[in-house]
């Protein structure tokens, strides 16, 4: 036993959740700059290196224990050694291997002119998100139900995969985000349109670059400012690592290890896995899946926004499907496409737009059934146009504790002026808050719940039309002071999500790891849960409602096990808990009841606010603190007014008594210097205190104190 824990310890390894800091900078200058003329080589030289029939290899190329080494530092999440040990010796139950979904990225704005894209980073086209979303509704109506998501580090792929949870209600799922999906680098030629790379070398060229095996585009220079080692997306990348240009072999090489040494072992494990990345890196995967010659891989092609299926034997052998009229030549796949337009999209590879959402209100209207008719005929679903009100942008909800009155003689002098820390971008260089590490805080942006004064807690609505522009907002004010961040925390509901994307939207940095947790969710309102608070009251009384809704300690009623509130019994979000305990009565009674057994956790029934607070401040101070901020990380959370509550409370030393007077307006940030331990706000160009702008209750007093020095 000795030998074997020696052993055990020395397989023990630590795997890093976020890419290490670099002194490397993001260049000012944009990705889409035209390579000079005499960064491409003459034609007969290209031409003659194109046809070179040996393939020399990377030169840089790893070992395979290196390669399994690399590709889990890169997306495995540090644990314990403990744990990691009870890991390796736990007896595992076999479970059956799950599906891989294959999907390629959606058109971008690049593709409208057919430019060499690469490794330059443009965004979705109008036509490209809504094939995303036709995506998202294929997998739905196929039943699929996706356990984790594989992105390259490019915004269209990430979007793609977006759009495709968002349609499917399931963006509390894990996205990894990883250089290794990425396309193939095209060298010198990114940026430039193939029309004009063919008529300057000649077709038999271009299309040696673009479909033979071996042969590499012109290399791009390392000291050009486009090359991706200035990108600081790739700091955790060696600078080895990164392509100067990659022949169609090279990028298929950089994708298999993702395969052999962290996909296969998730479908090993059951999951389903969707893999959202680009045409060559998607190719190169099936070449390894489906153990493809060299001579027959040009053949396969992969269409956009069509999702392909694998399934697979206990052996992790690719299962023949059934129905071969959606699959092609040399492949295992099925097409989840309609089979009357596989040919088409085949021969053309583009998806048809089978749904095309007017508009954003639109899509969040349509229900499962219109969703689904529309894949069925074919049609265009149409909609009443849905008018909303623009209202200010920082006119918050109402705040959850109005009356403060009876709470004065506690926390001082409610009259007393706050006035609050404003940052200038000047200030923000001149105390180096900008060097990190600091954290910023954002409450979600407005829900239609909001509006209609529902206890939401744990209910799912997405951002209202003002909740989106909260959330852009919130990325526009960050980005006019020059934010970067490193890693983004957030819960698992959509609101809080929605509102880290479209801030990191604005920010231009979607290829942040975002990191979800349930211990960042909303208070949970137990019976109360999706219910008016005027109904309450009238139902028992505004003094009960009020001890509800500011008791720090006081629960609201439970709600029953076999409610559809009840968080057990979302199976989908319900699998992936794994650090909450398990409930003895709540599996005897469900193990009774399907008559086999069944573990069951134990998922709150209600919370109070200390409840909330004692979960979402040790997240802050266990999980957050150590894996980033301890490290000089630039920390975002986005999350929920009660679960900032809790980390504002242990940030500024704010006393439970006061806790329930504090108010946090939607899509506010708030910056918290970790050096000096102070709260500060960003100066919106307004000329206003934002203080006397924003509702932050008799509590504020509490919030913005002096920095030290």
């Amino acid at each position: 036993s000795a030998q074997l824990l020696l052993v055990s310890f020395a397989l023990v390894r630590g795997f890093p959740l976020l890419p290490r800091s670099s002194s490397r900078s993001n260049p000012s200058t944009a990705w889409y700059q035209r390579k000079d003329d005499s960064d491409i080589e003459s034609n007969q030289n290209i031409l003659s290196r194109c046809l070179v029939e040996e393939y020399e290899g990377y030169s840089n190329s790893l070992s395979q224990s290196q390669e399994k080494k690399r590709v889990l530092e890169e997306l495995e999440p540090q644990e314990p050694m403990w744990r990691s040990l009870f890991r390796k010796l736990a007896i595992k139950r076999k479970k059956r291997p799950g599906s891989l979904v294959l999907l390629r990225c959606c058109e971008s704005t690049f593709n409208l002119n057919q430019t060499f894209t690469g490794w330059l980073d443009p965004p979705l086209s109008d036509v490209g998100v809504k094939q995303s979303q036709h995506a998202g509704r294929l997998l739905l109506s196929e039943g699929f139900d996706v356990d984790v998501v594989y992105t390259s580090r490019l915004k269209r792929s990430i979007s793609t995969g977006w759009h495709a949870l968002e349609t499917m209600d399931s963006l509390f799922i894990p996205v990894r985000k990883t250089y290794r999906l990425n396309q193939r680098m095209y060298g010198a030629l990114e940026g430039i349109s193939k029309e004009e790379t063919v008529s300057n070398f000649g077709m038999d060229v271009v299309e040696a670059w673009r479909q033979s095996l071996k042969a590499q585009p012109p290399k791009l220079s390392r000291d050009d400012p486009s090359h991706p080692i200035h990108d600081r997306r790739y700091n955790d990348v060696p600078p080895e690592m990164i392509p100067d240009t990659e022949s169609l072999l090279e990028c298929q090489r950089r994708a298999a290890p993702l395969w052999e040494y962290q996909i296969k072992d998730d479908i090993k494990n059951g999951k389903t896995v969707l893999v959202v990345a680009h045409r060559d890196t998607l190719r190169g995967l099936l070449k390894t899946i489906d153990n493809i010659d060299d001579e027959d891989i040009s053949e396969i092609k992969m269409p956009k926004g069509v999702p392909m299926v694998y399934r697979f034997d206990e052996q992790m052998q690719p299962i023949e499907p059934s129905d071969t009229s959606r699959k092609q030549v040399h492949t295992n796949g099925l097409f989840l496409e309609k089979p009357g337009k596989t040919l088409e999209i085949l021969g053309q590879e583009s998806s048809p737009i089978l749904v095309h959402a007017k508009h954003e209100i639109e899509r969040r209207e349509l229900t499962l059934q219109e969703s689904m008719d529309s894949l069925r005929y074919g049609a265009t679903i149409e909609t009443e146009e849905v008018e909303m009100v623009s209202a200010e942008r920082w006119s918050d909800d109402p705040c959850e504790f109005e009356d403060y009155d009876i709470f004065e003689a506690e926390i001082g002098d409610s009259e007393e002026e706050i006035v609050p820390t404003i940052l200038s971008n000047d200030q923000l260089l001149s105390n180096q808050t900008m060097e990190g590490p600091f954290v910023v805080l954002i409450r979600h942006g407005r829900t239609p719940h909001n509006q209609m004064e529902l206890f939401t807690g744990w209910e799912d609505p997405p951002l209202a039309e003002e909740g989106v522009e909260d959330a852009r907002n919130a990325g526009r004010l960050l980005k006019r002071h020059g934010f970067e961040f490193d890693v983004v925390y957030t819960s698992w509901l959509t609101r809080a999500i929605q509102t880290a994307y479209y801030t990191l939207e604005e920010l231009d940095q979607l290829w942040l790891p975002i990191v979800k947790s349930w211990r960042l969710n909303e208070r949970f309102y137990g019976d109360l849960t999706g219910k008016s608070k005027k109904m309450i009251a009238n139902k028992y009384g505004e003094d009960q409602l009020k001890k509800w809704r500011r008791g720090y300690t006081i629960r609201p009623p439970p709600v029953s096990s076999y409610s559809l509130n009840y968080p057990g019994n979302d199976e989908r979000r319900a699998k992936h808990f794994k650090d909450l305990r398990f409930s003895v009565r709540e599996s005897i009674a469900r193990s009774l009841e399907t008559k086999r057994l069944s573990v069951h956790r134990k998922f709150p029934k209600t919370e109070s606010l200390k409840d909330c607070m004692d979960r979402s401040i040790p997240f802050y101070t266990k999980r957050i603190k150590d894996e980033a901020i301890g490290k000089g990380k630039r920390v975002l959370i986005t999350s929920h007014e009660n679960a900032l509550r809790g980390i504002l409370m242990h940030l500024c030393e704010i006393p439970e008594e006061a806790m329930n007077q504090l108010h946090l307006p939607n899509g506010l940030p708030l910056v918290y210097d970790v050096r000096r331990k102070c709260l500060s706000l960003l100066d919106d160009g307004s000329g206003k205190n934002p203080g006397e702008s924003h509702d932050f209750g008799p509590a504020a007093k509490y919030l913005f104190t002096s920095c030290e020095i």
